[in-house]
């Protein structure tokens, strides 16, 4: 009876030793996985890595005379024209999808083209930590372009010290460099849009999002519905008429022309 219980303790021992050994294991397997994938992840970048200084953006006195065009360069619309086909050739080359949204989709639906007297162009983007991760600021830059942070939206100007010269057409060099988004003539809104649900239609591969500073309006982005803009197709939301009925009342299509030489 004794030498049962023996055996009895012997195979419970063994039994709880060999739960335990599994047990280190698997915690040391877990821990060895996780530590692998903590080293490739891209890094959360924090806000005051993406720099809000925008006295390293060009100082440009381009022109927002409603007579300008994407191709006089002396205008502000020329600069954002050749800004926007960089960015969508940027965009495509490391799969970043992008819609465009707000006024640039204005222009774009009302005349085919870029809003003459606008000192902006208007992006929805997806992937924030991609966008700010430090070799895609690097290479942006490299490209002539300053990613920034200010007044609660991601930015993009053209950089003073960029070697596309004709981007620099109309710096001004006697002037101190900005130091206020108001000071910057030319630059590029960058919109985080998040998802907020599946499409119900599932055949259209559509998904809802809320972009930036559109409260709770929402939008069905499928990436299919493009626009155009000096004949060349862009992006957009799919709702386009809902949007700018939205953001630009029922008559949007009427040009208010401000006064400006």
């Amino acid at each position: 009876m004794e030498t049962s219980r023996i055996e009895i303790y012997k195979k419970r021992t063994f039994t709880f030793s060999k739960m335990i050994f599994i047990a280190i294991i698997i915690i040391a397997f877990i821990t060895t996985i996780t530590s692998r994938w903590n080293t490739q992840q891209i890094p959360k970048i924090t806000w005051n890595i993406v720099t809000n200084d925008v006295s390293q953006c060009a100082y440009l006195e381009c022109s927002h005379s409603s007579k300008c065009t994407t191709k006089n360069e002396t205008c502000c619309v020329y600069i954002l024209k050749r800004s926007l086909v960089f960015l969508h050739t940027f965009f495509r080359h490391h799969n970043l999808p992008y819609v465009i949204i707000y006024g640039t989709l204005l222009g774009a639906v009302r005349n085919r083209t870029i809003i003459p007297w606008t000192r902006d162009i208007d992006i929805g983007f997806f992937n924030w930590t991609y966008l700010h991760n430090k070799t895609i600021r690097d290479e942006l830059y490299r490209h002539g372009f300053h990613l920034f942070y200010t007044l609660n939206l991601t930015r993009l100007c053209i950089h003073k010290n960029t070697t596309d010269t004709k981007l620099l057409l109309t710096q001004k060099f006697q002037s101190k460099p900005p130091t206020e988004i108001y000071h910057l003539h030319a630059y590029i809104d960058l919109y985080l849009a998040k998802k907020q649900a599946e499409s119900l239609d599932r055949t259209t591969n559509t998904s809802i999002y809320s972009i930036e500073f559109s409260k709770k309006f929402l939008s069905p982005i499928s990436f299919q519905k493009n626009i155009t803009i000096d004949n060349q197709t862009y992006p957009t939301v799919d709702n386009i008429d809902e949007h700018l009925v939205h953001f630009y009342t029922k008559k949007y299509m009427h040009d208010v022309i401000p006064s400006r030489p």
